[in-house]
């Protein structure tokens, strides 16, 4: 059956402005204006997300294949085959995109934040030797920072807290071992609503974020 809840006219957070978490006012006229070094205006990030090997895929032990953010249109999941077509996509940001990216900011000396998926590092261990590097580069040498995306590239939506938490957990685990710092903080690109809880209740990533 089709979901008809928006035919109802009424529901008890109607007129509400923060339930479930939400808050839809914020600060409002007051909001804090951001303080930016040497006054300046806009603040300009770069960013290089670090999925690859992460992605779902039957030789992952997923009973499906990958089909998201890929340049295959209408692309859909397999289940139980491989998609030769999207692995070649993400084998090409391993094997290619990414030392492509690094030669062009290094040469320019441009500080760059890398959103790395705890397993893509550790089937890349010379993504990894690299990414070492930058990050104990100076600030005048456009030093690079390593943030936790997830250990998998997947939709976290249905999985359940226990088998998120462990996730988290081994994410730090990884970075530490892998490239002797806990990550800079998280971005976990398809979340679940237990998420924020897991990240400011649980010790492992308060030590991460600090």
């Amino acid at each position: 059956m089709s979901d008809k809840s928006w035919a109802s006219t009424q529901h008890e957070n109607d007129g509400l402005t923060k339930y479930g978490g939400r808050d839809l006012m914020g600060y409002g006229e007051q909001s804090r204006p951001p303080k930016w070094k040497h006054r300046a205006k806009v603040a300009l990030n770069f960013v290089i997300n670090y999925e690859e090997g992460a992605e779902k895929c039957v030789l992952h032990g997923d009973r499906e294949s990958e089909h998201l953010l890929s340049d295959s249109i209408g692309a859909q999941p397999r289940e139980g085959e491989r998609n030769l077509t999207i692995e070649s996509m993400y084998e090409y940001g391993s094997r290619a995109g990414f030392w492509r990216l690094h030669r062009m900011f290094t040469k320019k000396k441009i500080p760059c934040t890398v959103f790395a998926c705890g397993m893509a590092l550790e089937r890349n261990p010379q993504v990894c030797l690299t990414l070492k590097e930058e990050i104990n580069k100076t600030k005048e040498e456009g030093a690079w920072e390593v943030a936790s995306h997830g250990y998998r590239w997947i939709d976290y939506q249905h999985v359940d807290e226990e088998t998120e938490m462990k996730h988290i957990e081994r994410t730090i685990e990884i970075h530490e071992r892998l490239l002797g710092k806990k990550p800079v903080g998280l971005y976990q690109g398809k979340v679940c609503v237990c998420l924020l809880p897991l990240v400011l209740f649980s010790l492992p990533h308060k030590e991460c974020l600090s």
